[in-house]
């Protein structure tokens, strides 16, 4: 079984290979318009995140301990997700029609700012530990479409924001799977869905290490389009999964395969590396 499925990949992987240049000739009005393309992308994971915090998925407990971390006022912590989730929604249509791009911008830097404190000290509370690198991590992604966007308006492109988004999207969920600089609890919650309960650990700490070697990859711009390739059939899987769990879950990682499928598309994400090692 476990070589059936080798060789079912590698099949795949040679019929993107042959189809390339079809493929890439079909999306070259996807490459015209990457500001477009990726304020669809943000838009879908500020409408995701939305519906999670009007408690329309299980992953509503989260987005409630985040708040929960930081809230040293009197106002309810049901109240103040509530709000989140309007305010989430509200973010997503303005970068659809693009009202106001560049404050709009500034605001959901900061709001993902504040999201990663909140996020380290949810971590803290939970193991007495402020390492949650790989909960900062998970907000990286939007962050770099965020100021991919920014730098487009003032006329510079920075195509490799968009691959380092990508990679850090892995290399969050990789750190935290493999149960440290991170919570995992979430990422077992959804693998018991496709595999026995007493097996969903050990079968998110293997994609842990897939995850990060694919983060790692991306990130340094190794085998950029067949990594991306990989990464887009992967997070495909774990898009129908969360469908199967929750539609807002499966809107907001959605944004993700998205991503993927811009950076196999559109060479001018490969450079530069994050290291050159030719200079």
């Amino acid at each position: 079984m476990y070589y059936c499925s080798i060789k079912e990949l590698l099949l795949i992987l040679t019929y993107f290979k042959r189809n390339l240049k079809l493929l890439n000739s079909m999306l070259i009005p996807l490459q015209n318009n990457t500001n477009l393309f990726l304020r669809i992308i943000l838009s879908l994971s500020f409408l995701g995140h939305g519906l999670v915090s009007l408690n329309l998925s299980p992953s509503y407990t989260l987005h409630y301990n985040l708040v929960q971390s930081i809230n040293f006022t009197n106002i309810s912590t049901e109240k103040i997700v509530e709000f989140q989730g309007w305010f989430d929604i509200i973010i997503s249509l303005l970068l659809i029609i693009r009202f106001k791009l560049k404050s709009v911008l500034y605001i959901v830097l900061l709001y993902l700012s504040f999201v990663c404190v909140s996020a380290i000290t949810l971590y803290w509370s939970i193991t007495d530990s402020i390492f949650g690198i790989a909960e900062c991590l998970r907000r990286l992604p939007w962050i770099f479409l965020s100021l991919y966007l920014l730098f487009e308006i003032k006329g510079v492109r920075k195509y490799h924001f968009i691959r380092m988004a990508l990679s850090f999207a892995f290399l969050a969920h990789g750190l935290a799977s493999l149960g440290f600089l991170g919570l995992n609890q979430g990422h077992i919650d959804l693998a018991i869905k496709i595999v026995p309960a007493d097996s969903a650990r050990f079968f998110v700490s293997l994609s842990g290490i897939t995850d990060t070697i694919i983060g790692m990859m991306l990130l340094q711009s190794i085998f950029t389009r067949y990594v991306a390739i990989i990464g887009m059939l992967w997070i495909a899987f774990i898009v129908y999964i969360s469908y199967l769990n929750a539609i807002p879950d499966a809107i907001f990682r959605l944004g993700f395969l998205l991503i993927a499928t811009y950076v196999i598309f559109d060479p001018r994400t490969y450079s530069p590396k994050l290291i050159n090692y030719e200079k």
